[in-house]
């Protein structure tokens, strides 16, 4: 029953609005910025190239790229798809009603959760998918490989943004202050993802950031190995089962 709760709930969820609307933002972001950071500002430029001690385009595209349009992007789709999340039920009457069935309150607020990382999966693969060929065309030195790479680690921060977002809501439990308390929180934590690559003495305490595990990738772009994609991807497995942990915790102890 969870499993197919899970696949009706993911389906509605792709067929709402604010879905529709997240979705327009992804293509956007990956119809615009290839063409936008393929030939960025001297300014921008010239600070790339000291951060990363390279000029190689694709690189500092890709820089561009995961900072600007990626980490923008998950930080509000998170809060879009996840930050409501048993606020509304509780605000109409149905929660009790849909904990009358056979699923506890523990089990109906991860497989909403879960739902919601689905979405974001769908939508973040899919704006990767269809930026590659534009970003091949437009980018000298594409390298496949790298790119997909970097997407498939930063997709586990995109999942963090959803799951910090649904613990917010049943720790809150109302809607406007939730999702005000995860836009500050992860602002924060996108806006200190790179301070590891400005500041390297700073590079230990940004390891507990994980939208830094997430964009870990760019810090091994001369030799990466598949160490450097399965360890921040298991990270932030662990940071984001204890997040769900936390919220299934306090669901349990909601009064309906």
């Amino acid at each position: 029953m969870k499993a197919r709760f899970l696949w009706l709930d993911m389906r509605a969820t792709l067929g709402e609005r604010k879905t529709w609307l997240a979705a327009g933002m992804m293509l956007y972001a990956a119809i615009s910025m290839p063409f936008i950071a393929a030939k960025p500002p001297k300014h921008v430029l010239s600070a790339l190239e000291g951060w990363f001690s390279t000029s190689d385009p694709f690189i500092l595209f890709l820089f561009v790229w995961t900072d600007l349009a990626m980490n923008k992007c998950i930080l509000i789709l998170g809060v879009v798809l996840a930050g409501s999340l048993l606020i509304r039920e509780r605000e109409t009457g149905q929660l009790a009603v849909l904990l009358s069935k056979p699923i506890s309150p523990a089990a109906y607020f991860l497989t909403r959760t879960l739902s919601a990382c689905a979405v974001m999966a769908v939508l973040y693969i899919g704006t990767h998918l269809a930026a590659a060929p534009l970003i091949a065309r437009s980018v000298p030195g594409f390298r496949a490989g790298l790119f997909f790479a970097s997407m498939a680690v930063h997709l586990f921060a995109a999942l963090f943004t959803v799951c910090f977002s649904a613990l917010m809501s049943v720790l809150i439990q109302r809607r406007a202050m939730a999702g005000l308390v995860s836009l500050l929180v992860l602002s924060l934590l996108v806006g200190m993802a790179f301070m590891g690559f400005y500041n390297p003495a700073w590079s230990g305490i940004s390891a507990f950031n994980p939208l830094t595990q997430g964009i870990s990738v760019l810090g091994h772009v001369d030799e990466l190995h598949p160490g450097h994609v399965l360890t921040p991807i298991a990270i932030l497995l662990g940071m984001n089962a204890a997040v769900l942990a936390l919220g299934a915790l306090r669901v349990r102890q909601l009064e309906v």
